[in-house]
């Protein structure tokens, strides 16, 4: 497996987040796998942006996008 370090992992989240491409499910599949060694502060931000992007309708496409970023908001924090 590569390591990611927790920063490039954030930038890639914020790429992904509101695109409507497969980048989502990659980049969700790489924060679920490496949530248990992310820094508390990178998690939540990570929810906080994910709860506003999808109340504020920002989250990419909701029948596609958003159940795959709301396996993020199942992590704990």
């Amino acid at each position: 497996m590569i390591t990611v370090d927790d920063e490039i992992l954030f930038y890639a989240f914020r790429y992904a987040l509101g695109r409507q491409t497969y980048a989502v499910s990659s980049v969700v599949e790489c924060i679920v796998n490496n949530w248990p060694v992310l820094r508390e502060n990178t998690k939540e931000k990570i929810h906080r942006e994910v709860r506003e992007a999808i109340s504020e309708s920002l989250a990419g496409d909701s029948k596609i996008d958003v159940p795959i970023w709301n396996k993020v908001l199942q992590l704990e924090v």
